[in-house]
């Protein structure tokens, strides 16, 4: 593709997630140049420009629920379960960051030095921006490990950006089978979606 047929994308795009989310949120939140996102790649967190920013445009609507999970890709293989719950039946929790960090299983848990050659550097770039723009963020999927902790079934980068950002707290969809498990580790303010 061209140069020119790449923006025509992008900006096609762009007005197409802005649509979904209505007028509270111009196409400009989600048109991220090629420019911009080579300009972020391998810049150090401090540096980034979600460092010290603290209000975060959280959507936790159920339609913005939609935007937790990637759509199916024949080359990445989902899990079987990754289709055996509803959206809408997912519950909604908050935690503070000093709560719920020291709790990531080892395995998940990157350093600040690591993330831009652990993590897919064009995604983490393109979420470092939208975060910065205030575009909506949607909550991780968050389950908890077979050998204790939690891990990020889908929120990843999302989770390592907001946690260098300076917010203090997140939001994050748990399966309601999770629930009882996910409150007994850590304090969570439950929303949405459950009754602990």
């Amino acid at each position: 593709m061209t140069d020119n047929q790449n923006g025509a994308a992008r900006e096609k795009r762009a007005i197409a997630w802005s649509s979904l989310f209505g007028e509270g949120c111009p196409r400009e939140l989600f048109c991220i140049s090629q420019d911009e996102i080579d300009a972020m790649e391998g810049l150090s967190p401090n540096k980034w420009p979600t460092a010290g920013q603290t209000k975060i445009n959280w959507d936790l609507s159920v339609q913005g629920r939609l935007f937790t999970f990637p759509p199916p890709c024949s080359r990445v293989l989902h899990p079987a379960s990754h289709t055996d719950f509803s959206i809408d039946s997912l519950a909604l929790g908050k935690v503070t960051f000093t709560d719920f960090d020291p709790l990531l299983h080892p395995f998940f848990r990157l350093a600040s030095e690591s993330l831009w050659c652990t993590l897919d550097s064009r995604k983490l770039a393109r979420v470092i921006l939208h975060i910065a723009k205030g575009a909506p963020v949607s909550p991780g999927h968050l389950c908890v490990h077979d050998e204790g902790g939690f891990h990020w079934v889908d929120g990843t980068h999302r989770y390592e950006v907001l946690k260098r950002s300076g917010s203090p707290y997140l939001y994050f969809l748990a399966e309601p089978e999770d629930v009882p498990r996910i409150g007994t580790l850590v304090s969570v303010e439950w929303l949405d979606g459950c009754c602990p």
